[in-house]
């Protein structure tokens, strides 16, 4: 399984772009923003359709990613994958004052040799983590027909990015990208006649009841596909911050709350569905009470203009291959009174939960990981009042 996430040839050319945005044409009555294997459509925040050429979609995401680069990774940029030079925009954290990385913050950005900068096919160098991710990020949008109702900034914050918070970054999209393949394959689109054309989702689903199935999809086969023979991936209390990124998960097979959700959101992204982790550091604000950490995802609304919405569900492991249909996985449906932790005596008012980000320009808070005390890194969105009201309805 490992070796599945391994560097091979036909790797995407390097990241090299420039920030600035060019929308390409609005869309015609034919329907030409839907996306395909040589343009991406995209919806924007004022409602308009447009389309640009896929190249043209990586460098915007790269720029966008560089500029909201999280402080974890500014040291080792270039290894990651980002070129600064052709980036050109300084990102948001420095240009704060937020990163120690200044001053000759450049030279360190420069540290890595000549060949690993120009691509060049040196053994032992490959193009880094975030070319991987943002090729499978615009694969995802060719393949899964529910992406073009994502709006762009949706898609930008919530699948674009290589990391879900201050995990290992590891080389783990296409890893789950192959994963989450055959779960999904009646839903994907092709577009060349000398492909054979999949069945389809039903003509009358919309791209919200497509995202619901696959997230239920997804969460229920998840863990047997990328377990060991007869071996599903399980949850084990105690392992954050030593076993919580995507590919130690995998190796070691199992995690406790924050490695499955961040495994089953990362999951969620290879497939161009936006998710991100939510959870609080502490029921009531009493560390003794301990923490829990879970996933949302996002669901467009229905129709034209429908506003979206996210709602959130728990990563349900240990389902192992042959039990799926009787394992009753979460889902994005089910009653959230169902969920043990969403229950009125947790969510009094006391308790505060978060939302991950990747936008440091629009968060309003950060988020608070229970496992890093005082690390403010990772942008987050205060979501307590949300959990306290629909959370605070259940139970006795």
């Amino acid at each position: 399984l490992l070796a599945a996430s391994a560097f091979v040839a036909g790797r995407p050319p390097p990241v090299a772009a420039a920030a600035a945005l060019h929308l390409g044409v609005d869309a015609d009555a034919s329907g030409s923003c839907a996306s395909n294997s040589t343009h991406v459509g995209w919806i924007l925040d004022d409602g308009r359709s447009v389309s640009m050429e896929r190249d043209e979609a990586r460098s915007e995401m790269a720029a966008y990613l560089w500029r909201n680069v999280m402080p974890y990774d500014v040291s080792d940029a270039r290894a990651l994958g980002f070129d600064p030079d052709s980036l050109g925009s300084t990102p948001g954290i420095i240009e704060r004052g937020e990163s120690s990385l200044t001053g000759d913050g450049g030279g360190a950005l420069r540290s890595v040799s000549r060949a690993a900068r120009e691509g060049s096919a040196v053994d032992g160098l490959s193009d880094g983590v975030l070319n991987q991710t943002l090729h499978y990020a615009l694969e995802a949008k060719a393949r899964y027909p529910w992406t073009d109702a994502i709006p762009r900034s949706v898609y930008l914050e919530y699948v674009a990015p290589y990391a879900v918070v201050n995990e290992p970054r590891t080389d783990h999209r296409q890893l789950l990208f192959d994963a989450v393949d055959g779960m999904l394959a009646e839903y994907q689109r092709t577009d060349g006649p000398t492909v054979p054309k999949l069945r389809g989702p039903a003509p009358d689903e919309t791209p919200r009841e497509q995202i619901k199935e696959a997230v239920r999809l997804i969460n229920t086969r998840l863990w047997s596909a990328l377990g060991r023979e007869s071996s599903p991936i399980v949850f084990r209390a105690g392992l954050t911050p030593r076993i919580y990124d995507p590919l130690s998960v995998v190796a070691y097979g199992h995690s406790s709350c924050t490695g499955l959700a961040i495994l089953l959101a990362s999951a969620l992204r290879s497939a161009g569905i936006p998710a991100r982790m939510a959870g609080t550091p502490a029921w009531h604000g009493n560390d003794d009470e301990g923490n829990h950490g879970w996933v949302e995802a996002y669901v467009p609304g229905d129709g034209a203009g429908g506003k979206g919405e996210w709602a959130f569900l728990e990563p349900t492991p240990g389902i192992a291959e042959g039990q799926e249909d009787a394992a009753d996985a979460d889902d994005l449906d089910r009653d959230p009174c169902k969920r043990w932790f969403c229950q009125r005596d947790r969510f009094d008012g006391s308790t505060r939960t978060y939302a991950t980000r990747f936008d440091r320009v629009e968060a309003d808070a950060t988020y608070p990981m229970a496992w890093a005390v005082g690390d403010d890194g990772v942008p987050g969105l205060d979501r307590s009042d949300y959990y306290n009201e629909v959370c605070g309805k259940c139970g006795q």
